[in-house]
């Protein structure tokens, strides 16, 4: 025993050491990711402003890097002095922005975009698994990962199905899991509920369900809800009620648009991120996205999101849009009932 707790303190000791700051400071011409990269600070904001399609004030780049406003001001004077950030205009309009003149701003953007596309690349390949599954659940969703602490890389699934169904799907979707969790590097912990667990497990979190990535079928709160009125959700009824949510969020993307039309380059550029990776039949939905985006005005396209036509129903499964909403948006919109509580909720953010 006394042997193995010496071998962890020598461990913690000589890990401590290499923690340390070097006493040598390399020549930044040779080696500049050590000032560019070199605190979570600066990466943060690099992160920020890399993926920024306009200059940002400091009030927004600290509010979306998730910095305390006093402590941005040193790590941007930092990054500006080694010539990757630069501001614009002057007093209360000055704006910060990625500068891509610098050397190495194009790859370190494609390094922040390939690391945004990570999460989106997993929820694509998790929805995929389920659109090729024998047998549909009534609702699957995967708990969102939560900022803060350590964490760690397994993702906790849960799909909801008649109890009967249950078992033979959870087997499936076991031995078709292998392949995603080597691609992506994460385990999954596949939970099977029946509807009348749901209630309960909604009880014991503190978002009841609501902050969830929804897999397939309809969202929990909807199960919530029915279990409470001793109704069950119909299969005619879950995908209508999918139909309303895409168009509700489609009109919140199209309200968006109208305040900043420059958010029409974010949806392109995730459109190419995803095609890349896309099963064959996603591929051609996004395809037909990247047309519409490429040649409809902006106007042209927030009309086009919130038709009733099949063809604008159909592309709204697949909408690229959703990248430009944030997880409180998207969960705002989900508890919205109205098109003008929607409209009314983006406008006010």
């Amino acid at each position: 025993m006394c042997e193995d707790s010496c071998i962890i303190k020598q461990t913690t000791v000589s890990f401590g050491k290499q923690m340390r700051t070097p006493r040598l400071r390399q020549n930044p011409l040779l080696s500049p990711l050590n000032d560019l990269l070199g605190t979570e600070s600066n990466v943060r904001l690099l992160r920020v402003l890399s993926l920024a399609a306009a200059p940002l004030s400091a009030t927004e780049l600290a509010k979306r890097a998730e910095l305390g406003r006093t402590g941005v001001y040193p790590a941007l004077a930092a990054l500006e002095h080694a010539g990757i950030v630069e501001f614009t205009g002057a007093g209360s309009q000055r704006h910060v922005q990625f500068r891509r003149q610098h050397p190495l701003a194009r790859a370190l953007r494609e390094l922040f975009v390939a690391e945004a596309g990570r999460f989106d690349s997993l929820v694509d390949a998790l929805r995929a698994l389920f659109a090729g599954m024998s047998a549909r659940p009534v609702a699957a969703w995967m708990d969102r990962p939560s900022e803060g602490g350590e964490g760690d890389l397994t993702i906790e699934l849960h799909l909801v199905g008649a109890p009967d169904a249950l078992g033979p799907m959870t087997d499936e979707l076991h031995e078709r899991m292998g392949a995603v969790e080597r691609k992506h590097g994460v385990q999954v912990a596949v939970h099977g509920l029946t509807r009348s667990e749901i209630p309960h497990l909604a009880k014991g979190r503190e978002d009841g369900l609501s902050d969830v990535v929804l897999l397939d079928g309809v969202p929990p709160t909807t199960l919530v809800g029915a279990a409470k009125r001793g109704k069950v959700v119909s299969p005619a009824r879950s995908h209508a009620r999918q139909d309303q949510q895409a168009r509700r969020l489609a009109l919140a993307v199209a309200t968006k648009l109208r305040w900043d039309p420059g958010l029409l380059t974010d949806m392109e550029r995730h459109v190419e991120r995803r095609m890349k990776k896309a099963s064959a039949g996603e591929r051609r939905e996004l395809q037909e996205w990247s047309r519409l985006l490429s040649t409809m005005s902006v106007a042209r396209l927030r009309r086009f999101l919130v038709e009733d036509g099949e063809r604008a129903t159909r592309l709204r499964q697949t909408l690229p849009a959703l990248q430009v909403l944030t997880d409180a948006e998207r969960a705002a919109v989900d508890a919205c009932t109205t098109d003008d509580e929607v409209v009314k909720l983006v406008r006010a953010r």
